[in-house]
């Protein structure tokens, strides 16, 4: 009943779904079928989805989940049927906390489980200190790099610095000059590594909703975090071999 009342006042992301039919899709995407160092967003993201599914879905009789369905567009997937996907539990000391736990019960313990829960979704768990230091929606920014390099093989310090540089200079900007950005040209490679990354979010929003909402959905939304232009202008610097100063502007 709660996940159907914020599905329907769009307060949570596909929880409802899979809750009610075990099903979840995702049938479009921004990829480059010619760079094969940079898998599918939906096997990137596909260990995160797991443990989020572990959350949502009790075990039965000998611990074994349902298998949830996943319609999810990737290069070489005809999508002609879903995948069945198996829940894995998140690595969380005694345990995966109970979903009434984390939806209904209120206090600082259960905030610590909340917390906890969302980064075992992404490997994460031994980094809560560190991480809650930051500024929310810088701390979710952290999450999902951290998780995209463990993923990602092919992704290079140049790719981190570009990411890192975004995040630190995008605070600092208005909407005026961000639409004035000019960019000479576009890297592809830079637009695929982007279009992942926004992807992610959308895997932010479900963990997040998943879990009790650790965070504010307004802190995980793509205009709190990224920009396409500015990101594009970073990746360049970086590749180019820019000075860490001239890539955070000297701040």
């Amino acid at each position: 009943q709660l996940a159907k009342q914020q599905h329907i006042q769009s307060e949570n992301y596909a929880i409802f779904n899979i809750l009610s039919n075990g099903e979840i899709d995702c049938s479009n995407s921004l990829e480059d079928e010619c760079d094969t160092e940079i898998p599918g967003q939906a096997l990137i993201y596909r260990s995160a989805r797991q443990h989020i599914y572990s959350v949502l879905l009790e075990s039965g009789k000998g611990g074994a989940y349902p298998l949830v369905k996943e319609w999810f567009v990737y290069f070489g997937n005809p999508l002609q049927q879903p995948e069945l996907i198996q829940p894995v539990q998140p690595s969380i000391p005694g345990g995966t906390p109970n979903l009434k736990t984390l939806w209904f019960a209120k206090g600082p313990d259960v905030e610590k489980q909340r917390y906890t829960t969302f980064l075992a979704c992404f490997h994460l768990q031994d980094g809560m200190e560190e991480l809650q230091a930051l500024e929310a929606p810088v701390a979710a920014f952290c999450c999902l790099l951290a998780y995209l390099m463990m993923q990602v093989s092919s992704l290079s310090l140049e790719d981190l610095n570009a990411f890192l540089a975004l995040i630190l200079c995008l605070k600092g900007k208005s909407s005026a000059q961000l639409a004035g950005l000019q960019i000479a040209q576009v890297d592809s490679r830079g637009v695929h590594l982007g279009a992942v990354f926004v992807r992610g979010l959308t895997t932010l929003l479900m963990a997040n909703s998943a879990c009790g909402f650790p965070f504010r959905m307004d802190d995980l939304m793509p205009w709190e975090v990224f920009d396409g232009k500015l990101f594009q202008e970073k990746y360049q610097q970086s590749h180019r071999g820019c000075s860490l100063e001239e890539l955070l502007e000297g701040n």
